[in-house]
This record gives C-alpha cells, structure tokens and sequence, in this order.
C-alpha cells in the first residue's frame, strides 16, 4: 500500500536522529533525543492514519492505548511545569513592550535563552497572533506567571478538542474521547495553543465545504489560513498543500480560484502585521528560524534530522535553501493525494526539516488525523450514532 512506504522514510529519519544523539557530533547540540521522539511519533501517527477504521483503528486494543498515551503525557507534562520556563519572562517582556507603545519586533530587550541556558536579549519571534491570548490573560488575571501561562494554554486547548467533538455530531463520543487527552493536554508547555485552534478551526469549515462546495465556507477557510500563518509555523505547509490540491492540470481556472484565496488569507496576514511593519515581522519570524547561525545567537540548538545533519558535515550554510527545497517538493506532489494525505505530508516534511525538533506540535498532527479520518468514513457511512433511539416494538398478534 502506497501510505504505508512513509513509514521507511520516517524510520530512516530516526535511525540518523538515534546515531546523531549517539555520536553527539555537534558541539552546541542539546538534547538530540528530541529528534528521535519526534520522528518516533510521527511514525506512530501515521500508522493510525492509515490503519483501517473498522478493523484496526475503531477497536479498543487500539483506541485503549491512544486514549492511555494521551493521559500519560497530560501526566507527565504537568508534573514537569517549571516555573522559570523561558516563555514566562519572555512574554512578560513583550506585555511591558506593549503598554510602553514600543515595538516587540525592534525593540531588542525581549528575553531568551541561548546556548547553556545563558539570558541573552533581543527581539520578538513568534507572529503577533501568538501574544494577543496571553496579553490578554495578563490583563485580566493582573498578573503573570507560570499559572496563569499554563491555564490560558488549556482554555485554548479546551476549546480546539471542544470543537473537535461538536464537528462529528453523527459520532458516538467513545470513539472520539481517545483523541482528546492528547489534543488537550499533549503539550502545555509552550505556545502552541493559537496554531492548535486555528487548526480545528480550519478543519471545521474545510467539513462544512466538503459536504456543501463553494460559498462562505470557502472565504471563511482563506481567512483562517491568513490567521494561521500568524501562529506558529505549521500552518504553512498546512496551507500550501491544501490550495496546491486543488490545482487541476486539466482545468487552468483552477489557478485563477487559488490565487484569489491566497490572496484573501495573505492580505490577512498582512493586516494583522501591519502595526508592527511587515518587514520587521517577517524578519524576525520566517528569516529568523531559517538561518542556523542568526537563530543560535538568540536560542538553544536542538538538531533536528535536516539541521543536525548538515550541521554534521558543516553545510550549515546551505540548510535554508535545502529546507525550502525539500518542502517545496513535498507542496508540489499534493495534487496526486488526497487532501489529508497532501496535508499531511506537507506538514511531517515541515516537521523533519525545522530547524529543531517541534515536538509541541504533535497534539495538532493528531487532531487533524483524527479529524481526517472521522471526516472519510462519516461521508461514506455514519459511525455507531451518538443518540441511540430504539426501535419501535412490534405488537404480538392476538391469538386467534
């Protein structure tokens, strides 16, 4: 079968990421298992996806251990909170930036950790999507710390799995409750909880499209890919593939079709950064993470299988142009899968080419095969509907 010949790929990314963590080659590398869990779990990840929903995914040897993993790592996750996370100093930067009316993009006393774990000031680099929950958490709390950081993470996390659940009403909650420890509580310790949303958000209007095409539902969907890609950077592999899918080779109008709504989610885009100038945003964000040498200044390296290796063999250098290349190939094969499958190898490709293993980013793969698979199957054939209703009883006949 077709889906499962990715499955070499990933097991050839993690035994690179075992030999890397083994041999430790780079002298600024930090914690190269990351990169071995990472490429572990998207092979799990996609086993699940392209496992058969009735007589493989949908039985409770399956779904007992997915519902089990997701709590153990809600677990885990928070009984390790530290409260001198660098997120906490760093956004308390940003909200004194802010109420001073100066930039976070220029300002340059935005704090990070660099190598060892040493302070060191600069910029803001994540979109601005991505400190407008947490401002305003901080405005209402008063305060801000460690609580009030990992509470607004959850509410957002909340609300993602609670969409999730309201997007499959023709679904018996049982089969999706599995899904939400990992969705909910699989990462809260750093700021993935817009990209998490966004997402499901995303998916919704993508369901609602597919079962009615055309009409808002496709604005709506241009919209929040614009929102998205002022989030974390997973949306934009997200977004390539899903609009690079429509291209139809037989149909060039198809490319008029995708230019308006990529317009329409980067004129979006463009709003929301505009208050802090474009060219700063984008100078701080996509430019900042392609570049090794300028990322290492303000942040601790973890390699990730691209960046460690060519690190390994000193063609740090030319790690950009072969991430870039790397994942412009895997965008331009989307119109040969399905939807999903282009999506979603978009964004594992993303994921083994950033710069560090993005771990935090795992919940979300989840929810959209999830999602994925949820959305196939209840447009062949509903699932074990969610409100039973019984069956009238026939009347015995009377004796004659």
């Amino acid at each position: 079968m077709k889906l499962f010949r990715p499955l070499w790929a990933l097991l050839g990314c993690m035994a690179l990421a075992l030999v890397m963590w083994i041999l430790k080659p780079i002298p600024n590398g930090h914690l190269y298992w990351r990169a071995v869990l990472l490429a572990f779990g998207l092979a799990v990840a996609w086993l699940i996806y392209v496992a058969s929903p009735k007589k493989v995914l949908f039985r409770k040897g399956v779904l007992i251990p997915i519902l089990l993993c997701g709590i153990g790592f809600g677990v885990k996750n928070l009984a390790t909170i530290k409260p001198n996370v660098e997120l906490v100093p760093h956004y308390q930067d940003v909200f004194n930036t802010l109420d001073s009316g100066k930039n976070p993009y220029t300002v340059g006393t935005i704090f990070h950790y660099t190598d060892d774990y040493k302070p060191v000031f600069g910029n803001f680099n994540y979109p601005p999507l991505e400190m407008y929950p947490y401002y305003l958490a901080y405005r209402i709390a008063g305060t801000w710390n460690i609580r009030v950081f990992t509470v607004t993470i959850l509410l957002l996390h909340v609300l993602a799995g609670l969409l999730f659940v309201l997007m499959f009403p023709r679904v018996r909650f049982g089969f999706l409750l599995p899904f939400l420890p990992m969705i909910v509580f699989g990462e809260v310790k750093t700021g993935v909880a817009m990209t998490l949303l966004i997402t499901a958000l995303i998916l919704w209007q993508i369901k609602m499209d597919r079962r009615k095409p055309g009409g808002i539902h496709r604005y709506a969907i241009a919209v929040l890919f614009g929102l998205g890609l002022m989030t974390k950077f997973l949306l934009i592999p997200l977004m390539a593939a899903y609009y690079w899918h429509k291209f139809d080779t037989r149909r060039l109008r198809s490319l008029l079709e995708i230019a308006a709504d990529v317009s329409i989610a980067v004129l979006t885009a463009v709003l929301i950064m505009a208050p802090y100038g474009v060219a700063n945003v984008l100078k701080n964000t996509i430019l900042f993470n392609v570049v090794l040498k300028d990322r290492a200044a303000q942040t601790i390296f973890f390699p990730n299988v691209l960046s460690g290796l060519m690190t390994w063999i000193g063609l740090e250098t030319l790690y950009s142009v072969a991430a870039v290349a790397i994942l412009a190939v895997a965008v331009l094969v989307a119109p040969r899968l399905s939807l999903f499958s282009a999506m979603l190898t978009a964004a594992y490709v993303f994921l083994l080419v950033a710069p560090t293993p993005e771990l935090q980013f795992i919940p979300v793969i989840v929810l959209i095969i999830a999602a994925a698979r949820f959305m196939t199957i209840e447009e062949k054939e509903p699932i074990v509907p969610r409100v039973w209703k019984p069956v009238p009883a026939v009347s015995p006949s009377r004796p004659s």
